[in-house]
């Protein structure tokens, strides 16, 4: 009433229909989908938001911003569709989307081996309307999904993924046959867990999982030597795919090749700053630690050959790692960006050198001030727009010394695109966040 919007719910339902025709139209100007939404959409969002635009902050903020600093100056962001193996060896996008989507992953779907006579029972155990055996279907495309999200990060992640998926069919496979050989004395009824490993959770995965995970179903109700015949049939899949991918080594790893080639001509060829100094430092954004961990294991020493220090800030189970100073969270940071950080008031810390190379998962993706960093670097695109805005965020801000900062974005190889569409999807809802 306040706003006079007589429905809030049909406001936003035609904003939404809105994008997606823009999103989905082939000549998309930020300009037009403004054209189109409606009046009371922004009279909603005035009603509602506090925004101070990079542009109201130059035109009323003058005074301050001659105390505080300003803004740099963004250049174009630079994409790269980078190979996997640079010896060709590793299978091609589209062969691997090909197998992965005939695959059964019968590990997810215990509810097609039900026996008929068991079926009514897990099916009246409803969660959120979803019946048992309609969830184990979401889950199986979305385990799809996310073997395809883990293959953008890395092949190193995806060959770990498949690996533990292995192991995860290994060990149903030995409680299965352990019941056929005891029947009740063993593993007389089995409980789907959280099938991802520890560095390589999805929060949608994670929340469909825990739905999910509820339901425990007694192996005197499953057809066992059916469920075994498909296990192994997905064992023999997936252990050829992690093969595939622990054979693609460091040293033809395409993308990493890629990687120490901007590191390196960035620490040679450094910007020069608003000081008059050198800036050499490089902040690398992974989605999983897996591929953190991965890069810089195989980036240290390239950066002793540089003479920089490097570090690792993963959150998490896995611990950071810095070739300066102490292996601590708030340390790490302040090495690295010492100036907007204030480093010189802190006497604990060390004065006479800096961490220039900083590997991150998105645990700093938001409420760090990183700006002494003028190159950003996204080794993967978080499915999550909101993420990547946070990420350059680290390094696009008021006070920066930086007069130019850039932005470099590993994208999946156009094979990968035809499937995911994932680059027109996050680029789409970077500009509906940006409105």
């Amino acid at each position: 009433e306040l706003f006079n919007i007589p429905s809030i719910k049909n406001l936003l339902a035609g904003a939404q229909k809105t994008f997606m025709e823009w999103s989905k139209s082939e000549e998309r100007d930020v300009r037009h989908l403004l054209d189109r939404l409606s009046a009371g959409f922004f009279t909603l969002m005035d009603g509602l938001t506090i925004a101070r635009s990079r542009q109201h902050i130059q035109k009323y903020y003058q005074a301050s911003l001659a105390q505080i600093g300003r803004f740099p100056i963004r250049h174009k962001p630079e994409s790269i569709f980078s190979a996997i193996d640079t010896k060709d060896r590793f299978p091609s996008y589209d062969r691997l989307n090909d197998e992965i989507s005939h695959y059964q992953l019968s590990l997810f779907n215990p509810s097609k081996y039900v026996k008929d006579e068991y079926k009514a029972h897990y099916e009246e155990k409803k969660v959120q309307n979803f019946s048992q055996m309609a969830r184990e279907g979401f889950l199986i495309g979305m385990m799809k999904v996310n073997f395809l999200k883990r293959l953008e990060s890395s092949v190193h992640s995806f060959g770990i993924t498949m690996e533990r998926t292995v192991a995860k069919i290994e060990d149903l496979e030995n409680r299965l046959k352990a019941f056929k050989a005891h029947q009740s004395e063993i593993g007389d009824d089995w409980q789907p867990d959280l099938f991802l490993g520890p560095e390589e959770e999805d929060e949608e995965l994670t929340e469909a999982f825990q739905v999910g995970s509820k339901l425990k179903f007694a192996m005197a109700h499953l057809r066992v030597d059916a469920w075994l015949k498909d296990l192994r049939a997905d064992k023999q899949n997936l252990a050829w795919l992690a093969a595939a991918a622990q054979a693609v080594h460091p040293e033809h790893d395409a993308k990493l090749a890629r990687l120490r080639e901007i590191i390196q001509k960035k620490v040679l060829n450094p910007t020069i700053n608003r000081r008059g100094e050198p800036n050499r430092k490089v902040i690398v954004f992974c989605a999983f630690a897996d591929t953190a961990t991965y890069l810089y294991e195989n980036l240290a020493e390239l950066a002793q050959d540089l003479g920089v220090h490097i570090a690792l800030v993963s959150g998490g189970t896995r611990p950071n790692r810095t070739t300066l100073g102490r292996a601590d969270f708030g340390e790490i940071l302040v090495n690295f960006a010492p100036r907007a950080k204030q480093r010189d008031k802190m006497a604990s810390m060390p004065q006479d050198a800096e961490i220039d190379l900083l590997i991150a998962t998105d645990c700093i993706s938001e409420g760090q001030n990183l700006q002494d960093c003028d190159l950003l670097v996204n080794y993967d695109i978080h499915w999550n727009p909101v993420r990547i805005i946070q990420r350059f965020g680290r390094i696009d801000r008021i006070g920066s010394l930086n007069e130019v900062i850039s932005l470099i974005n590993f994208w999946p190889t156009e094979d990968l695109d035809q499937y995911v569409n994932l680059k027109n999807r996050v680029e789409a809802r970077m500009a509906l966040v940006d409105v």
